[in-house]
């Protein structure tokens, strides 16, 4: 098990380091269809100059006289060029395969024979002929390797720097004189792109490199990790080859009510979504994304347990034939068990109120349109259905004052096939009629889609009707009636999260009058992010017992409360003689501010029965 643990491990880091270098050859492949081939070879003021040289206006020395001069060195090649109209010999002792490797050389004026040497006079003059651009030349520098804009050289050079707007620069051979490179901006992008393409991390200058050996190797053990990674599924029965999709026959046992019945649903579902489609709902506050342990079922087949039930069911959960409903399909049962009744109740809602409250959450309240009241534990949810259509990008009815915090937001429509969505009730049942939510608009990072359910829910008109399963309610303060030892509880929350402990808070406080410490701690970014903000401030005004600790991220230079996340406020709660046993906590918000708070309550002793948590992945 741990050697598969650790291959699964490996492939998803090797996954990311792959597709990070995928992601860099789509988008250096998609610079190298688009620039300007002109440009980014340096071209842009380079002059290519060809004149025709006349040698019988010159009496040269015989090469062999001149080699006399160079001390009896034997070259490897003499090679007659000409510079600024005057013919020379160069002479090469040493060469390597390519023009840029390590060499020697010199030259010999092919008139007299002396050797001769270039001086940055003359470099100035064979720079300027090879410029047409509007630049100032400044004075030649013979540079030494290594150099940024042409990293392969191995052998010295001339360069001469252009004050221009593209920041030219001329590199020139250092012994002949030849016009060996312009390099720009242009070009010095086209090179990075290069190195990028190329994976030339190690400036080597060409793709024969260690870089692509390893990349090799790490796309190999891709490979062959998600080989493992298959074959492991498979024999877990977790990945099933069929050439076709056909239904089979479920016997569902309500455990609650002791009936049982027989669904039909396709064998390639869930057992979550197949069950939901013949009506019988597991709770489940995440869609089906193994995060919220609540869409549990027990089965008498043998289920080999998922990632996501080891971490969220206990091993004597496993052991007795526990398993989450969104883990595994139809076709691995015959028969389930479930905790759900079979009578969950579907109610046509009808809009009575929506409005923003914050710059991002609308409260929206509704009535059943029946007119019977529903009966519920304060922290319920409902499970809302979205019809397939066309929704905002935005919302069209946003307050004046809250227009700056949309303004990078474009308006438009997106289309989705339909969905169902959870929220949580922010109120109590005998609190009102009405059943009130907190829609958190979510935004559209790409400007492509926004939220499915908030953008439905939160664009519905006073008037309309959605129709609506529940209320469910897994997440409820427990009872301590009958109990004579005081109990504290803190409640954790940020954002949206307020509604499910705002609707806890409220009934145990003014329903059950409930006597012990009770704490809010709750997050958000600025003061106008805060819900019912005068509303929690007079509830720890009239109750001694309740003390309500807002929190913020970026607030104001006003603001005179706790700043910061709300894990810095519960560390100071932490240290002020917290019972472990003694002391209930209730969580609400984003799942990375969940987790990093449970495991800071975990770390001072409190047993995880005293953690009451409710993900909300909606």
């Amino acid at each position: 098990m741990s050697f598969i643990k650790s291959s699964k491990t490996l492939h998803k880091w090797l996954s990311l380091v792959v597709g990070i270098q995928l992601l860099i050859w789509l988008g250096t492949g998609v610079y190298f269809n688009l620039m300007d081939h002109h440009k980014a070879g340096g071209h842009e003021y380079r002059v290519h100059s060809h004149s025709d040289h006349k040698l019988s206006a010159f009496e040269l020395k015989p090469v062999s006289v001149v080699g006399r001069v160079s001390k009896d060195i034997q070259p490897i090649s003499v090679k007659l060029i000409w510079i600024l109209e005057r013919p020379y010999y160069h002479f090469v002792y040493q060469a390597g395969q390519h023009s840029y490797q390590k060499s020697r050389s010199e030259l010999f004026d092919a008139v007299t024979g002396e050797p001769f040497k270039l001086s940055s006079s003359l470099v100035l003059i064979i720079a300027q002929q090879s410029y047409s651009g509007p630049g100032e030349l400044l004075k030649p520098e013979l540079s030494q390797p290594p150099f940024d804009d042409y990293v392969a050289q191995q052998n010295p050079m001339w360069k001469v720097n252009v004050r221009d707007k593209n920041n030219t620069t001329i590199y020139l051979d250092a012994a002949t004189g030849k016009v060996l490179r312009h390099a720009n901006d242009d070009f010095r992008l086209k090179d990075l792109m290069m190195k990028l393409h190329f994976m030339d991390y190690g400036n080597s200058g060409g793709f024969n490199h260690w870089w692509i050996i390893v990349f090799a190797i790490c796309t190999l053990l891709l490979s062959i990790t998600g080989v493992i990674w298959l074959v492991q599924l498979y024999k877990n029965g977790l990945l099933k080859l069929k050439w076709h999709q056909s239904n089979q026959t479920v016997a569902v046992t309500f455990a609650e009510a002791g009936t049982s019945c027989d669904v039909s649903a396709s064998e390639n579902h869930s057992i979550l979504e197949g069950l939901a489609n013949s009506h019988v709902y597991l709770p489940s506050s995440c869609g089906g994304g193994g995060t919220c342990g609540k869409c549990v079922f027990k089965s008498e087949n043998d289920l080999p347990p998922t990632s996501a039930e080891i971490e969220q069911l206990t091993e004597e959960e496993l052991a007795q034939g526990y398993r989450l409903g969104c883990q595994h399909t139809i076709s691995e049962v015959d028969s389930v068990e479930v905790m759900s009744s079979n009578k969950i109740e579907t109610h046509e809602l009808i809009v009575v109120a929506s409005q923003f409250i914050t710059p991002f959450i609308k409260e929206v309240k509704f009535k059943v349109k029946s007119g019977n009241p529903l009966t519920y534990k304060a922290g319920a949810y409902m499970e809302f259905d979205i019809p397939a259509g066309m929704n905002d990008l935005r919302p069209n009815d946003m307050p004046q004052a809250f227009e700056k915090y949309w303004s990078e937001y474009a308006h438009g429509r997106f289309t989705h096939s339909g969905a169902s969505r959870h929220y949580s009730l922010a109120n109590f049942d005998q609190e009102t009629d009405e059943l009130t939510f907190n829609i958190r608009w979510q935004t559209s990072a790409d400007g492509y889609r926004a939220g499915i359910g908030s953008s439905y829910l939160g664009a519905l008109e006073v008037g309309e009707t959605v129709t609506a399963r529940g209320p469910y309610s897994d997440f409820f303060a427990m009872s301590q009636s009958g109990s004579t030892n005081k109990h504290r509880r803190i409640f954790i929350g940020a954002g949206s999260g307020l509604a499910p402990l705002r609707a806890i808070i409220f009934e145990e406080l003014k329903k059950h009058n409930h006597q012990d410490e009770m704490i809010l701690i709750y997050g958000a970014r600025t003061e106008e992010d805060l819900l019912y903000q005068s509303e929690l401030e007079a509830l720890e005004q009239s109750h001694d017992n309740f003390t309500y600790i807002p929190t913020l991220s970026a607030p104001s230079p006003k603001w005179k409360g706790n700043r910061g996340y709300v894990q810095k406020s519960l560390l100071s709660q932490l240290s002020e003689n917290v019972q472990p046993f003694a002391t209930e906590f209730y969580l609400c918000g984003p799942a990375a501010m969940m987790e990093e708070v449970e495991n800071m309550i975990l770390d001072i002793g409190v047993p995880s029965q005293l953690i009451f948590k409710d993900k909300f992945t909606r």
